[in-house]
């Protein structure tokens, strides 16, 4: 009995020194959590400059916006949302869920990372408006089974505002692609239509 009682208590002299000693941090410290890579321009934000803990703070609330919209929609579990998304994000995208459930259908988002775009960030600091340039591939499924699958680059208008401890996104809409007619009008082309 006194030898285990020596062997425990020398494995236990022996980890307070090696933990004095410094090992790395990684041997002690939790996984880093699991999603998208989410990377953010402000250099057009208006009409002030965003914060870098602000910017943090974005990357990190977008990125687990995300997560769980994917969880979400392959679980069919529209009680995920709320602690990422409000307003008109959250009643829309629980919607969705609901409306594939009830088709018996499910989705699977295998996101590839975010470039976000931050247009606008209020003076008072409570709202920003991004733009989302996401590469995504959506697979469909059938009771678990894939019917469909896309690759795409999605353009997404994000609005986000802060709550208790953290930004939800109360507008994600998807931006429809321009169509060449569309683009030229805009003035994005160099060919112009119609004559001065």
């Amino acid at each position: 009995m006194r030898d285990r009682m020596g062997w425990f208590l020398l494995a236990v002299g022996m980890l307070i020194v090696v933990m004095l000693l410094g090992l790395p941090n990684s041997l002690f410290a939790a996984a880093p959590p699991k999603g998208p890579e989410v990377r953010v321009d402000t250099s057009k934000a208006t009409p002030r400059d965003v914060e870098e803990q602000t910017q943090q703070s974005i990357v990190r609330d977008y990125g687990k916006a995300w997560q769980t919209l994917e969880q979400s929609l392959e679980e069919n579990r529209a009680d995920l949302l709320s602690s990422s998304f409000a307003g008109y994000a959250l009643d829309r995208w629980t919607q969705t869920v609901k409306a594939q459930n009830a088709a018996g259908l499910s989705r699977r988002i295998v996101d590839h990372g975010h470039h976000l775009e931050v247009a606008f960030y209020s003076a008072d600091g409570s709202a920003l408006q991004l733009r989302d340039t996401a590469q995504l591939e959506v697979q469909y499924l059938d009771k678990g089974k894939v019917i469909h699958n896309e690759t795409m680059t999605a353009r997404y208008l994000v609005l986000m505002t802060p709550a208790e401890n953290s930004w939800k996104v109360r507008i994600l809409q998807e931006i429809a692609p321009e169509t060449p007619k569309q683009a030229s009008l805009n003035g994005v082309s160099g060919e112009r239509t119609g004559s001065n």
